[in-house]
């Protein structure tokens, strides 16, 4: 899903792009850029834990696309997770992920934790004192999507970006995460609520 206008562009570009063309605000473009613990950031902007859980989750043969993104042979066995990071007070959802990781690169209780548990990425990392570094490898706009309203329980559009972690110089999973441009607790969120009520009262309505 890659655009084809965004080849060559350095991830801020491509971001800034998308900004001028679809009036991101500020937030969406941290969201967008963020090369740290997504879990934490969301937790910042919702004032609130989160908690999360896994739709989908199987071994399976790394798909072509994926597998060159990880740098691995097509069809090699890799973890395929889907899951959903969501509010803890209200089950809101915030955050929709895919990611695949090639088994031959997870240390055993890594891999439990990845397979068994409803704990985001960055936790189990952190669990194991893994060190490692995410590159964002692209980003995207997303005007239609069923599946992704029905997940989020609201209307498009979406936001979205690829990235890998990185760890020990090797690709150990690649992730592609979806989340809505009216992201409950973001100022356009409220930005949106405030213009619609002061459209209710103006003069004359």
């Amino acid at each position: 899903m890659s655009d084809k206008h965004n080849e060559g562009a350095s991830t801020e570009e491509k971001i800034w792009r998308l900004s001028k063309l679809h009036d991101l605000l500020p937030l969406h473009r941290v969201l967008l850029g963020h090369d740290g613990s997504m879990t934490l950031l969301l937790e910042l902007i919702v004032c609130s834990e989160v908690e999360l859980a896994t739709i989908r989750q199987s071994v399976v043969p790394c798909p072509e696309g994926a597998a060159e993104l990880l740098g691995a042979d097509a069809g090699v066995a890799a973890n395929e997770r889907d899951i959903i990071i969501m509010k803890k007070s209200d089950r809101t959802p915030l955050l929709y992920a895919r990611s695949y990781t090639p088994l031959s690169r997870l240390k055993p209780e890594f891999k439990e934790d990845l397979m068994k548990a409803d704990i985001p990425i960055g936790r189990i990392m952190q669990k194991y004192r893994i060190e490692a570094r995410r590159e964002i490898l692209d980003v995207g706009y997303q005007e239609r999507e069923h599946r992704l309203e029905s997940l989020f329980q609201c209307s498009s559009p979406f936001l979205w970006r690829i990235y890998n972690i990185i760890t020990g110089g090797k690709v150990l999973i690649t992730v592609k995460e979806y989340f809505p441009v009216s992201l409950p607790g973001t100022c356009y969120t409220n930005s949106l609520t405030v213009l619609r009520n002061r459209a209710n009262t103006a003069p004359g309505t």
